[in-house]
């Protein structure tokens, strides 16, 4: 078995893989303030919950984008796994081509979003990951990585309205029955749920003009893209674990040929 991990701002997701099956998916929350010795602890316990020995993994990947987080759960996978997972970014990019920059200054979950698109999707291709951030990768018809557009997340966004205007609450995300809000709250749900989605409309079509593409597939992912995607006149296709299986595979090329390190 394959353990791939994803540390995100808000949750670290772990999936553990049989050959090319996942066959364990959880989360936990990023908590800065861990040690090692307190995440392997969690893993230990995860673990023991899904009735799965330590001993059952033959390696492990890491993708992080809390830098300070990054070393202390690969030594927490190290105490319990025995193994020392890959970290992408660290030399370990799974082949992923990149058009506009070097790919070593590209972020790990970025990579691994990219890398997972090419290996079950036509290109081109849009990646839309809609997590704390919205970030739309771009990927051209030979595979290559063109660029990107982050904006705020749809908790981002609630949460500076209610921080920064002294009447807007502190809401859930949650979709609204209609587009036009008759109260506080669904005014500011229909802004963050349908909101988003008109923005994904809109950047998707501009995306598709840019490269001068008719047919481009949308693929979308992370914790806020089952609540969006309804809402999108556009056509995106809902992958749950498409990072995680973007880790699998680059853990995999990692074990056959070396990285490129430009």
């Amino acid at each position: 078995m394959i353990l791939a991990i994803d540390i995100g701002n808000t949750n670290i997701t772990l999936g553990g893989y049989d050959r090319d099956k996942l066959v364990l998916l959880s989360r936990m929350y990023t908590a800065r303030n861990k040690t090692s010795d307190e995440y392997a602890t969690g893993l230990l316990d995860l673990l023991r919950f899904h009735h799965i020995s330590p001993e059952a993994f033959d390696g492990a990947v890491l993708s992080s984008v809390v830098p300070q987080l990054t070393r202390v759960f690969s030594r927490a996978v190290s105490l319990v796994v025995n193994k020392e997972p890959i970290i992408v970014g660290e030399k370990h990019y799974g082949g992923l081509k990149v058009e506009v920059l070097p790919v070593s200054s590209l972020g790990a979950d970025l990579i691994a979003g990219c890398v997972g698109a090419l290996g079950k999707y036509p290109t081109p291709c849009i990646v839309a990951d809609l997590g704390t951030a919205t970030k739309l990768l771009v990927l051209d018809k030979n595979g290559y990585f063109s660029g990107c557009i982050i904006a705020p997340g749809v908790k981002i966004s609630l949460d500076a309205l209610a921080s920064s205007a002294a009447l807007l609450p502190s809401i859930s995300f949650t979709k609204p029955e209609t587009v036009i809000g008759t109260n506080t709250v669904e005014c500011m749900q229909s802004g963050s749920v349908y909101g988003t989605a008109a923005m994904l409309d809109g950047l998707i079509r501009r995306i598709r003009n840019e490269l001068g593409a008719d047919d481009v597939t949308v693929v979308a992912t992370g914790g806020y893209s089952k609540g969006i995607i309804p809402c999108c006149e556009e056509k995106l296709i809902f992958d749950e674990n498409l990072v995680l299986d973007g880790l699998k595979m680059i853990y995999d090329r990692s074990q056959k040929e070396p990285e490129n390190t430009n």
